[in-house]
């Protein structure tokens, strides 16, 4: 019915009939999205193993991962962790197949720039430094001591 009087030109038809953004009435908020939504990416990088699973099974590859040896050779050292939202479908492949569960959907949704380089989040923790591996090499030869004496 809010058409009708335009189409019959009834009333100005300059009248502007478009919302401004945000509504300051109707607007979202992050608690009034569904519990599945799928907003922005963020990673854990604590968690983060660098298995590169999310970044294999991301169809449009906005996932970008590097990593070097870590502290134990079990780990490894996320050096890059890049994830480019003006690639990123949203689709949540990557999550599902986190196994370390550092992948996660946040509930932000607003992800406007002015400028494409910065839709690129970095959630890397940049190279080993060698002062990070003489840290590493004196608490596994303090460890070791430890546990030889035990």
């Amino acid at each position: 019915m809010t058409a009708f009087p335009y189409l019959l030109r009834w009333g100005d038809l300059r009248k502007e009939v478009t919302e401004g953004y945000p509504d300051p009435i109707s607007s979202k908020t992050a608690d009034d999205l569904p519990t599945r939504s799928r907003g922005l990416l963020f990673n854990e990088i604590d968690r983060c193993t660098g298995c590169k699973a999310c970044e294999e099974v991301c169809p449009c590859h906005c996932i970008r991962v590097e990593e070097q040896p870590g502290p134990d050779p079990s780990k490894s050292w996320v050096t890059v962790f890049d994830v480019d939202f003006s690639r990123c479908i949203f689709c949540g492949l990557c999550v599902e197949v986190c196994q370390p569960g550092s992948l996660v959907h946040t509930r932000q949704y607003e992800g406007a720039a002015y400028d494409v380089s910065d839709l690129v989040a970095s959630f890397g923790r940049g190279p080993v430094t060698d002062e990070q591996r003489t840290k590493w090499a004196l608490r596994r030869k303090l460890g070791e001591s430890d546990g030889a004496l035990k």
